[in-house]
């Protein structure tokens, strides 16, 4: 498979001035990726003026393996993770030893003994009792936005919480991200990944060393936090460029953030409604999601516009009396279209695609740790995050019923209507990966973060 080549106005934005701040919005399917390979290879090539050694990067793991297979030949051009990244900076400043990232599940102990112990110092109150979840989300959002004082935290607008904390809750937050800070760091771990942006940007300000990257692109920009778009920012020479590439409406990391919340400096902000993936009867689905009610608190929405191709199928959805049935049915099927196609299981959860892709010879795992993305028919299986920025020809999304969808530990941590606007978009990513077939399987009653199944955007099938 190899790189698409930019069509229209995207030419345009890959021969951008290779300097200052530069912003490209665009909706599911308008090639952002196939841009952003472009521009970097644009930048780092020695016949472009101003050119220099150029970082592409984005966020998750699985989409640097398929950045890293289109980018694979291109000299002075480096694909990674903002997390490697920023760990390899602060490594090479002698500012990070081994092992001194938090991990996930160190950070949420960690966290749960702070509740603990600010609950013993705050009137008794049902907020302490809230899911670890909903603390470890805010903490995150804190550090996102680089908080540093407590009256900086009181004072903000809270983006992203459909139900705001009063300034007695603020305090019992910052309260508990003291003693977290403390617990953390007396265990020897003065990092989390939250708060790496800003130990990277510190580190920049005290830097006077000459930068590594000439350029930066950034895709799938919408994932990472104000704080880490700012420290990319620092991370680029005076004559130097950032470039993001964005959808404010796969944004499924909580910040909801604006680029204006950034302190960029930009123009003029490109934006593309054509979408070049998915058949027109997809991207319907997807524009009738963004429709709805759960998408209309994002920032720097791009209203997408439905592609001029050939008709194909509608989506499929299909009923199931149980979910073990839905299961196997999923896989066999999966399985069928995997020896012609490349095909895509999308689940909420690891343990769902394993689930649902239980059985299928060769299947290929979307995961943290892949390395390499393979260009032939097969099927691969994973959450709806690890498949940011990819795409399948036939994707199945199990798991669709009211019961699992949204998320009841979402529900239960930050509130029906936040959990509703965060599972959409996760859903918003799954539909939107699909080139020619989306299958949509669930049982009991359809999830309403979806269009009814009397919509008449699907073909709809009660199974046995």
């Amino acid at each position: 498979m190899s790189l698409p080549t930019p069509q229209g106005r995207q030419h345009d934005v890959v021969y951008m001035t290779g300097r200052g701040h530069h912003v490209v919005l665009g909706t599911a399917g308008t090639g952002k990726t196939v841009m952003a390979v472009h521009r970097a290879a644009h930048l780092a090539d020695p016949r472009t003026q101003n050119s220099g050694p150029t970082l592409l990067l984005t966020y998750t793991n699985s989409l640097v393996a398929y950045l890293r297979h289109f980018a694979a030949d291109l000299p002075r051009v480096t694909v990674e993770t903002y997390g490697r990244f920023g760990r390899g900076y602060l490594a090479a400043r002698g500012r990070m030893g081994y092992r001194q990232i938090a991990t996930p599940a160190q950070r949420r102990y960690y966290v749960e003994q702070a509740v603990k112990a600010t609950a013993t110092t705050f009137r008794p109150s049902p907020f302490f009792d809230r899911a670890t979840d909903f603390f470890l989300d805010e903490l995150e959002w804190i550090d996102g936005n680089a908080l540093a004082m407590l009256p900086d935290y009181l004072a903000v607008r809270r983006v992203g919480r459909m139900e705001p904390l009063q300034p007695a809750q603020r305090q019992a937050v910052w309260a508990i991200r003291t003693h977290y800070l403390a617990a953390r760091t007396a265990a020897g771990l003065p990092y989390d990944w939250a708060g790496v942006p800003s130990a990277v940007r510190a580190a920049l300000a005290d830097d006077a060393q000459p930068r590594r990257y000439k350029h930066i692109v950034v895709d799938e920009a919408q994932d990472l936090s104000p704080e880490a778009i700012r420290s990319l920012a620092a991370a680029i020479p005076a004559d130097g460029s950032l470039t993001l590439f964005a959808d404010y409406a796969q944004q499924i990391y909580g910040q909801r953030m604006s680029w204006r919340s950034c302190g960029l400096t930009v123009a003029k902000t490109e934006e593309f409604l054509d979408n070049y993936r998915n058949s027109p009867e997809i991207a319907r689905l997807a524009i009738a999601m963004g429709e709805m009610p759960h998408f209309q608190d994002s920032a720097d929405l791009v209203e997408p516009r439905a592609p001029q191709r050939a008709a194909g199928a509608k989506p499929t959805l299909v009923q199931y009396s149980a979910t073990e049935a839905e299961a196997q049915a999923v896989a066999a099927n999966a399985a069928s279209f995997g020896k012609v196609s490349r095909v895509g299981i999308l689940t909420r959860t690891r343990a769902e695609a394993r689930r649902a892709s239980r059985g299928i010879p060769g299947v290929r795992a979307l995961h943290d740790n892949l390395d390499q993305w393979e260009v032939t028919a097969g099927v691969y299986a994973g959450t709806y995050h690890s498949g940011k920025g990819l795409e399948f020809d036939v994707v199945f999304l199990p798991f669709c019923g009211a019961d699992r969808c949204p998320d009841p530990e979402t529900v239960a941590a930050f509130g029906y209507d936040e959990a509703a606007a965060r599972e959409s978009r996760l859903l918003y990513v799954g539909v939107t990966r699909a080139r020619a077939e989306l299958i949509i399987t669930y049982t009991g009653e359809l999830t309403p973060l979806l269009p009814p199944a009397g919509s008449g955007l699907y073909q709809v099938t009660v199974a046995g």
